[in-house]
């Protein structure tokens, strides 16, 4: 009876020890994630594309007309600069004047930063209006890294009276780079 008692405890123990096992048994796996960030860089009008500065009398011609406030807005995930040209160095011509005229951008269209959120300075005295040329020049230095970083310049043309009438247009372009 005591052999029987003894042979039951051990195959109970027996029985109980495997299964105990089974229960404590886990697996896992391991993946490294990597996120590879490149550097990304838009700069945006968030005006019309297109600024027209109408004159209608001789202090306009002399004077010069203003455009109102346009804004742009920079995304990026580095510190950048913002330049500032135009595409040629004479306005293009439509109008019934033949030959058709050569209006210089120098001297004539001139840009001023009219406000600044980037976190970056105005470079080149751009706080006041300076002229504009098919040279590349900067417009904003050591802008700060952000989702929305804007600014907003004016316009200033001042044609004098030496053109005929028609409509003289200029590309104004404006690069972000990161340096």
């Amino acid at each position: 009876m005591m052999t029987t008692r003894i042979l039951i405890a051990v195959m109970l123990v027996l029985t109980i020890i495997p299964t105990s096992k089974t229960f404590a048994q886990d697996a896992s796996a391991s993946q490294l994630v990597k996120v590879h960030l490149e550097p990304i860089i838009e700069i945006a009008a968030l005006e019309s594309p297109n600024v027209n500065l109408g004159f209608n009398s001789i202090s306009d011609y002399i004077g010069g007309i203003r455009s109102s406030a346009q804004t742009f807005s920079v995304h990026s995930n580095k510190d950048f600069v913002v330049s500032v040209r135009t595409n040629s160095s004479s306005f293009s011509y439509s109008g019934n004047a033949y030959p058709a005229p050569q209006m210089p951008v120098s001297n004539v269209l001139f840009l001023e930063v009219a406000e600044n959120q980037t976190g970056g300075t105005i470079a080149n005295s751009f706080n006041a209006y300076r002229s504009l040329s098919n040279t590349p020049r900067d417009l904003l230095l050591d802008c700060k890294n952000g989702g929305n970083q804007t600014f907003a310049v004016n316009y200033k043309a001042t044609p004098g009276t030496d053109f005929p009438a028609g409509d003289y247009t200029v590309d104004v372009i404006y690069t972000a780079t990161q340096p």
